[in-house]
């Protein structure tokens, strides 16, 4: 067992997103998961990498491994990549493979492959199953309704390890879904080496009906703000959000 258990939390936008409108910023995210003690953070924005020394050196200080990541489209399909220092769109599953074959500590998920939407991977996930190294169990279920099933299924058919997110849209979100990772070290190189060999552990509840209509409401708001502002009809808030 590592001499570190760290809580961490490898799915999360800020209002650095392109696609999504966001109401916090970076170090609003950074200083809430430090209060919750989570130990290792991604900010995962749609085709935009957020990530810079002074922005990982904030996330230190508040005792957070800050890791680079982003959450690409790939052949129109999500996929979380980690340990980027540059990221540029558009990329394919071969290019993806390539990438993961020059740079071995780079790590993927699979996020919510299974959920009904047209970005999420799908069969796709068996389909191109050598790109991934772990498969998403996604914090937005309830004990009636759960589209992780599938997930579950498809990680032990592919013996890959579970990590539960809670692709943080609102702060309220944080600590909703997370994974516990066992590392020799606070590294991002210790991370990735642990969850390959799934020395992780999930833990995870379903949401109360109540948390997942008032989740779908401001996402719809969230998501339709996002559009207006990329269709020109609003302008993005200011903020103080470092962009990488």
């Amino acid at each position: 067992m590592g001499a570190y258990r760290l809580k961490m939390e490898l799915h999360a936008h800020t209002d650095f997103d392109p696609m999504d409108w966001i109401g916090h910023s970076a170090f609003q995210l950074i200083d809430e998961a430090s209060r919750q003690r989570v130990g290792v953070l991604a900010i995962t924005c749609h085709n935009a990498l957020q990530w810079s020394p002074s922005l990982k050196e904030y996330a230190q200080n508040a005792g957070v491994l800050l890791i680079p990541a982003v959450e690409a489209s790939i052949e129109g399909k999500d996929v979380l990549i980690y340990g980027l220092r540059e990221f540029s769109s558009p990329m394919n599953f071969g290019q993806l493979r390539a990438l993961r074959q020059a740079e071995p500590e780079v790590f993927t998920i699979a996020p919510h492959p299974f959920f009904p939407g047209v970005t999420c991977l799908g069969t796709k996930v068996f389909d191109y199953s050598d790109c991934f190294d772990a498969i998403e169990y996604c914090h937005f279920y309830t004990s009636h309704v759960d589209f992780n099933r599938k997930a579950v299924q498809a990680a032990r058919a592919l013996n890959k390890p579970l990590i539960g997110t809670s692709d943080i849209h609102l702060l309220s979100q944080m600590g909703k879904t997370t994974t516990t990772v066992s590392v020799a070290e606070v590294s991002f190189s210790a991370v990735s080496a642990a969850i390959k060999k799934g020395d992780v552990r999930l833990d995870s509840r379903p949401l109360s009906w109540r948390q997942v209509f008032s989740y779908m409401l401001h996402l719809k708001i969230i998501g339709a703000k996002g559009l207006l502002a990329r269709l020109g009809l609003m302008e993005r808030r200011n903020n103080d959000s470092e962009h990488g």
